[in-house]
Order: structure tokens, then C-alpha cells, then sequence
């Protein structure tokens, strides 16, 4: 894994060996780059289900992107003067931050593909904690107020599952112990961390979760993006292209 005193993803261009070159050659397929994606000045001002939460709907919240990243997720205090826009949690009191779109795929973060991860720093571990040298690790930015993470949980409970021995499936929350302790269902399986000053988060730039980087041994981020994304989603046949890529020689 990077040097853990490294704050954020390299900005320079990393200096790939061989391997990584082949690597890198082969997951640009993987990453779908090229796929079809609605045209930048498609992408609403607002998510559609801000309007709905507006309308006192109970739809999902955030039915097509992630759910944006703001300081809702900590209960206003008594005397605040400038009370949230929805009910206290809700992840749309503020100005809707629109996603980066490269390559045509959608990104609620900076990104780092093929360049050096951030240090993997967590505040605490609520499962034990996992041993990742030489092994591919996937990291999920998540909360659980958010539905589209909760949604994810199932397909990271399959990657564990049938790729646990090559991959180290990780999810890491900024809400306090007891508030990830509290969600029971769906169940986690996989390994799970909080770490509420978002130190990996922040060093990538996530401004919407959920959130997935997946870094090979050397420490090189080779996926990124939002799991849920139609088109460019994160399925168990990528993964398994991904490490089959790793054992090339």
C-alpha cells in the first residue's frame, strides 16, 4: 500500500513498469471507456430526487447518482439559525454539486486511475482488520443514510464472497461506530471502518457516495466511479477481469 503519511493521489503522472503498462492496457476495457453516456449538458441542475423529497415524495433519493457529500449527516444544533433545507440527514440542504464527466463516464470525485491511491487510514476498524499486502483492495465511501450505499452492500457482500481470497473489500463510513453499528440490514459481510475526519475520502476528492476505488498491489488505483452507475456499473465480471489482469505475467 502508498506510504500512509501521503495525503492524496499523485498528481504527476506515475512512471508504470512493464506489468503495469499491460495492466493499465487491459483494464481500459474493463473501465468501459467509450461507452454511452448522456451528454455533459444533460446532466441536471438537481437531482431529480431533491425535487421529489421537495414534493414530500418517499421515493428514493437518490434513484441514478450518488448521494452528495455534505455536513447534513450531523444533527443541527438547537440554536442554528439556518435550519437544514429537508429534514435533519438529508443529503440535499445544500447546492447541488454536479458530477465531472470524463470520458464520458460520470465522476463524483477526482480522478486517480492509474495513478497512486492515497494511504488506506481509518479512525476504526468494526470488523477485524483485514491484511491486504499482496492482495487487490477494493474501498467503498459510504453512509448509511444514503440509499444507493445501502443498495451496494449486496454486490460488495458477492465480490467478498467469491473473490475473498484475491480481494479485500473494504467500507469506510464518517459516521461515529454506533451509527454503522446500527444499521442491520442489509447485513455486511465484508470488512468495515469509520474514519470521521474522511482523510481518504478527502484526499480523493469525493463529493458523492457511494464511492469505489479498487487499487492492485503495487498501490495503483485500476477502477473508480460510482458501483451504481448505468452503463459504467461495477459488476463481478469486471472484478473478475480485473484480477485476471493482475496475474499477467
Amino acid at each position: 500500500m502508498p506510504n500512509p503519511h501521503d495525503k492524496r493521489c499523485a498528481r504527476r503522472a506515475p512512471r508504470l513498469g512493464p506489468h503495469h503498462a499491460a495492466l493499465a492496457g487491459a483494464l481500459l476495457l474493463v473501465a468501459g471507456c467509450g461507452a454511452e453516456s448522456p451528454p455533459a449538458d444533460t446532466v441536471p441542475a438537481v437531482p431529480a430526487a431533491a425535487e421529489a423529497l421537495a414534493e414530500g415524495a418517499s421515493a428514493d433519493p437518490c434513484p441514478a447518482e450518488p448521494c452528495p457529500i455534505v455536513p447534513s449527516t450531523r444533527p443541527p444544533k438547537a440554536d442554528d439559525k439556518n435550519p437544514p433545507r429537508f429534514a435533519a440527514g438529508s443529503p440535499f440542504d445544500t447546492e447541488y454539486k454536479p458530477p465531472i464527466v470524463k470520458d464520458g463516464k460520470r465522476m463524483w470525485a477526482r480522478s486517480c486511475l492509474f495513478r497512486e491511491a492515497p494511504a488506506l487510514v481509518v479512525e476504526q476498524w468494526l470488523s477485524a482488520k483485514p491484511e491486504t499486502a499482496g492482495k487487490v483492495v477494493l474501498v467503498e465511501f459510504w453512509a448509511t443514510w444514503c440509499p444507493p450505499c445501502r443498495r451496494s452492500i449486496a454486490l460488495l457482500n458477492r465480490l467478498h464472497a467469491r473473490f475473498g481470497e484475491e480481494l479485500v473489500v473494504i467500507g469506510i463510513s464518517d459516521e461515529t461506530p454506533q451509527a454503522v453499528r446500527a444499521l442491520e440490514e442489509p447485513h455486511i459481510q465484508y470488512y468495515s471502518a469509520v474514519d470521521t475526519q474522511g482523510r481518504m475520502k478527502e484526499a480523493l476528492g469525493v463529493f458523492g457516495i457511494p464511492h469505489v476505488i479498487i487499487i492492485e498491489p503495487g498501490g495503483y488505483v485500476v477502477w473508480e466511479g460510482f458501483p451504481l452507475q448505468k452503463g459504467y456499473e461495477l459488476t463481478e465480471e469486471k472484478v473478475a477481469k480485473i484480477l485476471a489482469a493482475g496475474k499477467q505475467p
